[in-house]
């Protein structure tokens, strides 16, 4: 009787890939030392601490004492100030969405193959993007004076970029063996994108514009710091004052309405899907 002392080859092959599982490749460590190196960084760029942060709590908690208990007799004025902030976020995400189809076909590869004009759409929705709502609040300000209308404008401009990006994206991860179909059969480029495209990706437009519309409530909220309408004016203005309870209330408004609406859409979404 013998023994077979020679590995089988599924043994040898088993114990390769175990070994090169084990290993990480030369990529994978210059990896995680980049990102380490970024993240000491980026530590040390902001002061990042620990120690400071657990020294600051007392000053947090002095700062929340002194919000309680809140300030009822602002709630009407926070209610109506929040309805004005809803209203800009809604309006931006509608006006938003009209700008942002057009521009996201044009960004599409799958929708124009013409390169200029895909880089175009591209640079042009990527340097929209770099600009924050705020500094385009603060654009609107001057341009049409303090007030709702500056904020509305500029959650218009930032909704239409940041959605013109995801869209663009939607439209290019589409089948398009309907569109490849609908070419062959003659139909126009205009009647395939009405007839096919937009159907197809109808469902998932609408949930990423709830929840841009999402952002927007929140982002509709700071506009006001600049003078951009809507509730942030009046939170900004009590601060200013030191009227800490009636900063708790403003802030149990939005936080109430943020959640709802977080709840509402998430439901719509699921519907959606």
């Amino acid at each position: 009787m013998t023994l077979d002392t020679e590995p089988k080859p599924e043994a040898v092959e088993s114990t390769a890939d175990l070994a090169a599982l084990r290993r990480p490749s030369s990529q994978t460590a210059a990896g995680v030392v980049i990102v380490l190196t970024v993240l000491l960084w980026a530590a040390g760029a902001t002061e990042f601490s620990v120690a400071a942060l657990l020294d600051g709590i007392p000053n947090i908690a002095d700062f929340v004492g002194r919000m309680f208990p809140p300030d009822l007799a602002i709630l009407p004025t926070a209610i109506a100030l929040m309805g004005e902030t809803l209203a800009i976020a809604v309006i931006g995400t509608a006006v938003g969405v009209l700008f942002a189809i057009p521009w996201a076909l044009l960004a599409a590869r799958s929708v124009f193959d013409q390169a200029w004009l895909h880089h175009a759409a591209r640079s042009s929705i990527n340097l929209t993007r770099a600009i924050p709502e705020l500094m385009w609040a603060l654009l609107f300000v001057s341009a049409v004076g303090l007030g709702p209308l500056a904020g509305t404008l500029a959650i218009i401009i930032g909704s239409a970029a940041g959605m013109a990006r995801l869209f663009a994206d939607i439209f290019e991860t589409t089948d398009m063996r309907a569109w490849e179909a609908a070419a062959a059969s003659g139909a126009s480029r205009a009647q395939r994108i009405s007839w096919v495209l937009l159907p197809q990706s109808t469902p998932t437009v609408a949930s990423y514009t709830l929840l841009m519309l999402d952002g927007n409530v929140r982002a509709a909220s700071l506009l006001g710091i600049v003078g951009a309408g809507g509730i942030g004016m009046e939170l900004t203005q009590q601060l200013r004052l030191f009227e800490y309870g009636s900063v708790l209330t403003i802030v149990l408004v939005v936080l109430v309405v943020v959640v709802t609406l977080d709840r509402v859409a998430s439901h719509l979404r699921k519907k959606l899907t």
